[in-house]
């Protein structure tokens, strides 16, 4: 099976216009070919994902997952054009980090806001990364700094005569359910569908050591990125354990509830490692004002 970037935008535009007539107005076909495409993409992937007799435009729970990963992939589409674009038109000092998964969207922002005022001719290229992606990338000089979730026992094994490293800080990872007419809308005391981290990812033995044996759950859902868990939480579709800088907007909102917090949340610290040896002082001077930094 082939995925077709057509069917992204037309999953998109029939989310945004809760209509198959005004979709296909947006997308410049008519209604019943509209109709035929979404039919194809379900005889596709062998599912539906609407569902035939609601009187609305309603996701099922396969199409609602799919729909999810189709935002997200447009985010990346657009953010790689930009990216393009500005590369383009400027020929600047290129870093590149390597950077979890979770930690792209709030974070990173955050804890590199500085060097843009410092640094004029900066131009920074991310690539998201678990930890062992991250230091592959690293060791074969792919990328210049790896800002991941680690742990004491990780950072045993690395080798100190090759690596450097800093904690930059301790970041909370909260399960979180979405808040449906001001009613959280799971929570521990029932059989709860787990939006989870696939099992390369880090944060998934974070997690594991929080609920196995603890919590009645079945598994809806797993993948690397903690944005897709995000967008699938604030859907209704279960309950993630999410960085807290990734969702505190939604809670102070009020879209997004903890649950259980003083008994199921748990702490990871963030780390920024480099190569040891460098052949640019513009690194030096990087990881100096990096590590220096207080959040």
């Amino acid at each position: 099976m082939t995925l077709e970037i057509r069917w992204i935008e037309d999953l998109l535009a029939l989310e945004q216009e809760k209509s198959i007539s005004q979709a296909a107005e947006m997308r410049h076909v008519t209604q019943s070919a509209f109709s035929r495409r979404i039919q194809n993409i379900e005889n596709a992937l062998g599912f539906q994902i609407l569902k035939r007799h609601s009187k609305n435009i309603d996701f099922t729970e396969a199409g609602q997952i799919l729909l999810a990963s189709a935002k997200n992939i447009q985010n990346q589409l657009d953010t790689t054009i930009n990216y393009l674009e500005k590369s383009i038109k400027n020929n600047e000092l290129t870093i590149k980090f390597a950077v979890s998964h979770s930690l792209i969207t709030q974070f990173f922002p955050r804890f590199i806001h500085d060097l843009s005022n410092t640094l004029e001719d900066l131009k920074l290229e991310i690539i998201a990364a678990n930890l062992k992606q991250g230091m592959r990338l690293l060791t074969d000089g792919s990328c210049d700094f790896l800002i991941c979730y680690c742990d004491d026992s990780t950072l045993q094994q690395l080798d100190r005569s090759l690596f450097m490293f800093h904690k930059i800080v301790k970041m909370e990872i909260l399960p979180v359910t979405a808040v449906m007419n001001n009613v959280p809308k799971y929570s521990f005391e029932q059989l709860f569908p787990l939006l989870s981290y696939s099992k390369q990812a880090y944060l998934r033995k974070c997690v594991d050591e929080v609920i196995e044996n603890k919590l009645n759950y079945r598994t809806l859902y797993e993948t690397d990125n903690a944005g897709d868990l995000k967008e699938l939480v604030l859907q209704g579709l279960g309950i993630a354990w999410l960085p807290k800088l990734l969702v505190e907007k939604e809670i102070l909102e009020n879209k997004l509830k903890i649950v259980d917090q003083e008994k199921y949340s748990t702490f990871q610290d963030v780390y920024i490692i480099r190569r040891e040896i460098v052949l640019s002082k513009r690194i030096n001077y990087i990881w100096d004002l990096l590590t220096s930094k207080k959040l």
